[in-house]
């Protein structure tokens, strides 16, 4: 009886090891670091810099840091939804940090619809959005131009307009 009662107890603490050894080796999920900005993104970024330098310029920022739903309905959550996995290329800011426009910058990446979609919810929020070609990127001159050429016309952002997606 003796006998048993220790090779239960021997057996119960193997399992209780077995137990606790398997929790402590379940794996983290491992991650690797990415570049922010791949080469031609960089090199673009500089020339933001330089076409602009009273301005901040913020490469890969999330839509939902721009703009937010206005509705306060179980829509709300469906329109924040639309947004939440998207990034603009650069955010162009004044020295107050006010947001000027959002740049982008169109390679072979970039889908029609989807970027007239993200255009039109930021045009609904009074974001102007001006999009340059990859292969043909513009002068520190026409950077200047494109961003400071409707400063005068900025629609208030307290104000929204209607949100027209295209599918």
């Amino acid at each position: 009886m003796h006998l048993n009662a220790s090779f239960f107890a021997v057996l119960l603490l193997v399992g209780l090891i077995f137990i606790v050894g398997n929790k402590a080796k379940v794996k983290s999920p491992r991650y690797r670091a990415r570049l922010l900005l791949t080469e031609n993104e960089t090199e673009f970024f500089h020339r933001l810099r330089r076409a602009l330098p009273d301005a901040h310029v913020f490469p890969q920022v999330a839509m939902s840091a721009l703009i937010e739903p206005c509705s306060r309905t179980k829509e709300r959550i469906g329109d924040f939804n639309r947004i939440s996995q998207k990034r603009v290329d650069f955010a162009i800011c004044d020295p107050e940090l006010k947001l000027m426009a959002v740049v982008e910058l169109d390679d072979r990446t970039h889908n029609r619809n989807r970027d007239a979609a993200r255009d039109a919810a930021l045009a609904s929020a009074a974001i102007r959005t001006i999009r340059f070609e990859s292969t043909r990127k513009p002068t520190e001159a026409e950077i200047r131009l494109a961003v400071f050429a409707h400063q005068d016309t900025q629609v208030d952002p307290r104000k929204p307009r209607p949100l027209t997606l295209v599918s």
